[in-house]
């Protein structure tokens, strides 16, 4: 949830983009690396959806805003069983339902938002039992908050004696994000450290990076360097504070973290890209250190402005965020001209894979007029990034018609003509089952005359149905299981 402001058909590419932009290359329609994919819905209202695989038992965790956590199992040919239901005793009814699975010690964590700090569980039984938590550390509030497990940075690699690994809870406060670090396993919590906008997360700049305070998911490298995805740095400052754009512009950036949490140092994203103030980037680091990132990118014309068109964009960094490869543009180049909901996953460290929604629609999505429809796009790597397969997983019919509302709750945060929409909420999810094979958690609301087209100018429901598209064939992000499924 924002509180505040802002918070299988295979496609190919053609025509050149800005200087500097790479488009994304696309294998043929005969290639058989390109991966299907099934979808699914729950018949559960919610937005917000969280997606983690539990590796201990070999189930799916799905769960979203509300009450409701599910688990499945998915077989080798791609068939889903039974779905059952795995909720935490105490589970209350909010935003922010946040799960993810330390792929380390296999514990699954779910926290839900309480403003102040969040209600927290743990199961290391595929949720037959939840044990409790703090929830989070002193300082790190208020909003939007992310929660990562992974192994520990040198020196406190492999000599903790109380759990083998760190737990990250992160949380905005409107005018910047702190992270609280768990060294027990997620029981208790150290106090939040600032990640961006203080002097020591940029040594030189008083502004400390002059950083949104919106963020998307924190996560772990195999090596305990911790990334969180900012929104916008280096941006210009503005006198609209607590609605998250007290910085305008910028680029999509990290915090970087290789100490456990004790310090956070802003690095800039690609030159080039740019910060529309919508949805959060998202990152994920490969087996041997290669950080992939995806981000929604744009340009407004003021900071009370929305542009007129975004677009999926991709990068990868050898050096932990120093430096970048050059920029993929995954969207435009399928005739998409706007997108949102970025999410970014990596199995082997040359395999990734990168979900977003995109529509064909021209103009400031966050406005009423906007008309467009949304479909769920994948995107897949085998090759560290240099070559991209893109698939639309929704082809026959749209999960959203219209604009999408990306501008908060807090008082101040709205313009005339804002999106009525706010079904979907903030962002989608993303995970790897045990073979590799993609799993994308995302929101639904488009159903009777907007499904079928029946309207000139269809309207989404009032439902939101959370869903899942999985993979059921082509090529998978773990190389080791390319000869399994080259039988199915």
């Amino acid at each position: 949830m924002r509180l505040t402001r802002r918070p299988a058909l295979l496609l190919a590419a053609a025509g050149l983009l800005a200087a500097g932009v790479m488009p994304a290359a696309f294998a043929s329609a005969t290639t058989s690396t390109a991966p299907t994919f099934a979808t699914k819905s729950f018949g559960i209202d919610g937005g917000e959806p969280s997606i983690a695989f539990d590796k201990k038992s070999g189930q799916t965790f799905y769960a979203t805003g509300g009450t409701k956590v599910i688990k499945f199992r998915t077989d080798v040919t791609g068939k889903m069983g039974k779905v059952s239901d795995a909720t935490p005793p105490v589970s209350p009814d909010t935003l922010d339902t946040i799960m993810v699975e330390d792929q380390q010690t296999g514990r699954l964590f779910v926290s839900y938002l309480a403003l102040a700090c969040s209600i927290m569980a743990s199961t290391d039984d595929a949720g037959e039992s939840w044990q409790q938590s703090e929830g989070c550390g002193p300082g790190s509030l208020l909003d939007h908050q992310s929660v990562g497990a992974g192994p520990l940075h040198a020196p406190l690699a492999g000599v903790n004696p109380l759990y083998n690994g760190a737990v990250y809870y992160c949380a905005q406060n409107s005018y910047n994000g702190a992270c609280s670090v768990s060294l027990d396993g997620g029981r208790t919590f150290g106090p939040g450290v600032p990640v961006a906008n203080t002097p020591a997360n940029n040594p030189g700049d008083p502004l400390g990076g002059a950083c949104s305070a919106l963020h998307g998911h924190v996560k772990v490298g195999p090596d305990g360097t911790a990334y969180l995805p900012l929104k916008g740095c280096g941006g210009v400052p503005t006198i609209n504070n607590l609605t998250n754009s007290e910085f305008f512009g910028g680029r999509p950036s990290l915090s970087v973290s290789e100490d456990n949490g004790a310090t956070w140092l802003v690095r800039f994203g690609p030159k080039g890209s740019n910060d529309p103030d919508e949805s959060d980037p998202s990152v994920a680091i490969g087996a041997k250190g290669t950080v992939y990132y995806g981000w929604q990118d744009g340009t407004q014309p003021n900071d009370a402005a929305g542009g007129s068109t975004t677009s999926a964009r991709v990068a990868t960094s050898k050096d932990h965020g120093k430096t970048w490869s050059k920029v993929t543009d995954l969207s435009t180049p399928l005739g998409l001209h706007n997108v949102q909901f970025p999410e970014m996953i990596v199995g082997d460290d040359d395999r990734a894979s990168f979900s977003f929604i995109g529509t064909p629609g021209i103009g400031n999505d966050q406005d009423t007029p906007f008309r467009g429809p949304w479909h769920l796009y994948i995107s897949n790597t085998y090759d560290g990034g240099k070559t991209w397969t893109t698939v639309d997983v929704t082809p026959k019919k749209p999960i959203h018609a219209g604009c999408v509302h990306m501008l908060g709750l807090a008082p101040g945060s709205q313009r005339t003509d804002s999106c009525s929409y706010r079904n979907m909420l903030d962002f989608n999810d993303i995970t790897l089952d045990q073979y590799g094979r993609v799993e994308v958690a995302y929101t639904d609301d488009c159903f009777g005359a907007c499904a079928t087209g029946a309207k000139q100018n269809p309207e989404n429901t009032s439902v939101s149905n959370v869903s899942v598209a999985h993979q059921i064939t082509g090529k998978t992000l773990y190389a080791k299981y390319d000869k399994l499924f080259a039988k199915h």
